[in-house]
């Protein structure tokens, strides 16, 4: 019977801090080092600004001699902020085979997740920074913007559709969303033009 105890409370201990550590919530120090000692870890897993969960053969490319065509300085751009915990817009309407600057500041005191995976395998990104500095993935899930920064990326909307994102970096977020917090809308070339 007290062993039964002890392994309830050792699973309940566990599954509280895990439900923390994937909800994205502030922990206090003393369980910062208590979760990772119930897992047998030194410490918790950092998470780097870029989440990647598919290598770049499955995202879209464009041809090296068709991105030397683009003046980046003339593309037409898309800015987005964050700003008490909500995306504005919640809807960016792009064309196919167009090259676009697409800058997220978040405007928050935390970071947060851009998570469009279905968005991100479907465009050529060309370039991305965050806060300034250049990333080396181009073929990514889930980017994550610190407090008070901007994500910059260049790419061009290689594939229509409709895309969702969200504000997390777990990957199965309809697990733990009630849907998405925005859509990107890809249309395709042909359509755009009779509108």
């Amino acid at each position: 019977m007290r062993r039964l105890k002890k392994r309830g409370i050792w699973k309940s201990s566990l599954g509280c801090g895990l439900a923390l550590l994937l909800s994205g919530c502030e922990m206090a120090s003393s369980a910062k080092t208590f979760i990772p000692a119930l897992l047998g870890l030194s410490a918790l897993p950092s998470i780097s600004n870029i989440i990647t969960d598919y290598s770049n053969d499955t995202c879209a490319l464009v041809s090296p001699k068709a991105l030397k065509q683009v003046n980046w300085t003339r593309v037409p751009e898309i800015n987005m902020r964050i700003r008490n915990d909500e995306f504005e817009p919640m809807i960016v309407q792009m064309t196919q085979g167009w090259p676009y600057t697409f800058r997220i500041r978040n405007r928050d005191g935390r970071a947060h997740s851009f998570n469009a995976k279905n968005f991100f395998r479907n465009v050529a990104m060309v370039r991305i920074t965050i806060d300034g500095k250049r990333q080396d993935e181009t073929c990514f899930a889930s980017l994550k913007i610190p407090a008070h920064t901007t994500a910059e990326m260049q790419l061009v909307a290689a594939v229509d559709g409709h895309f969702d994102f969200h504000d997390n970096w777990f990957p199965a977020q309809s697990l733990i969303s009630g849907g998405a917090d925005g859509v990107i809308i890809v249309e395709e070339r042909r359509n755009a033009r009779q509108n």
